[in-house]
């Protein structure tokens, strides 16, 4: 590979195909049910925390925080994760 020629950026092309897709908060549900979290959290603490989030004035579609702009349901799952605002 020549230097003008770059590898793509992975977390670029992740946004990429995540942009081309139809997000809906059931298929983020869904995909973050299939992923591994190291620092996962229980099932029970998870549903509060999104329950916290589908409440907040400042949730996007259902889907993005509106102070970070993550993902609610990443973000949930993660025990060392805190909301932006400090409401978990």
């Amino acid at each position: 590979m020549t230097t003008s020629q770059k590898e793509p950026c992975p977390v670029c092309e992740t946004k990429k195909q995540l942009a081309a897709m139809e997000m809906t908060p059931e298929l983020l549900e869904e995909m973050a049910e299939g992923e591994h979290y190291a620092d996962g959290i229980d099932e029970e603490h998870y549903r509060l925390r999104l329950s916290i989030c589908n409440s907040c004035k400042d949730l996007q579609q259902g889907m993005t925080c509106g102070h970070c702009g993550c993902f609610v349901q990443f973000r949930a799952k993660h025990s060392t994760a805190h909301c932006a605002m400090g409401k978990w």
